[in-house]
């Protein structure tokens, strides 16, 4: 929406067809899920709404484990292969971050990851893409004389995830193996979404829609917000 009170006016009317997940005492997290797939996340306490996640309802394309509570409201979680070696890890929101105290621990579960974009790069190729300041590392006390180190085309770093802060962004190279486009129908918006490999996971990367859109194949170079979902965590 591009409006506070448009962004209002559409949570309180997804209020009317979410499905409750969980519920403490007068508090409950409800989600409201578009066509499109265009999701929100709802915590309400009586009639007020606490918080609101955007997320989107996509395939799963990472497991994640050792889930855990971080500050600001947030989590931090690895993310394994078959064999339980852990290929990356980041801070994220998590869905369902209200069903994880009850949580039967290590936490552990297949994941739909979301990565909302805030900036994006597209590049036809790896060789485009290694060619372009995208790629470079930056380091403040680099020498300029140096050869530049660069990025894989594939290369996840979880900016947000260390730092005393923590923060749900993360910088995201990968590689794009199929796109589509999206209709919200509550609001008339489109998006599109990607779905991306990177980092030794798939996520899904939405953005608005693009004057030319993104193509399989394609190397995107993305500075994102994760938000993932873990749906075993919900109970049947």
């Amino acid at each position: 929406m591009k409006t506070r009170s448009g962004f209002r006016d559409l949570v309180q009317s997804a209020l009317g067809e979410a499905r409750l997940i969980a519920r403490e005492r007068d508090v409950a997290l409800q989600v409201w899920t578009d066509s499109s797939g265009a999701r929100l996340v709802i915590t309400t306490e009586g009639d007020l709404v606490r918080a609101v996640t955007t997320s989107f309802a996509g395939p799963l394309g990472a497991r994640l484990a050792d889930v855990q509570a971080a500050d600001g409201g947030l989590v931090i979680a690895e993310v394994v292969d078959s064999d339980q070696e852990v290929l990356a890890a980041f801070a994220c929101e998590l869905e369902e971050i209200a069903l994880l105290g009850d949580a039967q621990h290590p936490v552990v579960g297949d994941a739909c990851v979301v990565a909302l974009g805030r900036s994006l790069d597209v590049f036809p190729d790896e060789d485009a893409f290694y060619a372009s300041d995208a790629s470079l590392m930056t380091f403040a006390d680099a020498d300029p004389d140096d050869e530049p180190l660069r990025f894989d085309p594939e290369a996840f770093s979880p900016d947000g995830a260390f730092t005393m802060q923590v923060d749900a962004v993360a910088r995201m190279n990968g590689t794009v193996l199929e796109v589509s486009r999206r209709h919200v129908r509550r609001t008339g918006q489109y998006f599109d979404v990607a779905r991306v490999r990177t980092g030794g996971f798939e996520a899904n990367l939405c953005v608005p829609a693009m004057e030319v859109p993104m193509r399989p194949d394609d190397v995107v170079a993305a500075h994102v917000y994760l938000v993932a979902s873990v749906p075993g965590l919900v109970r049947a």
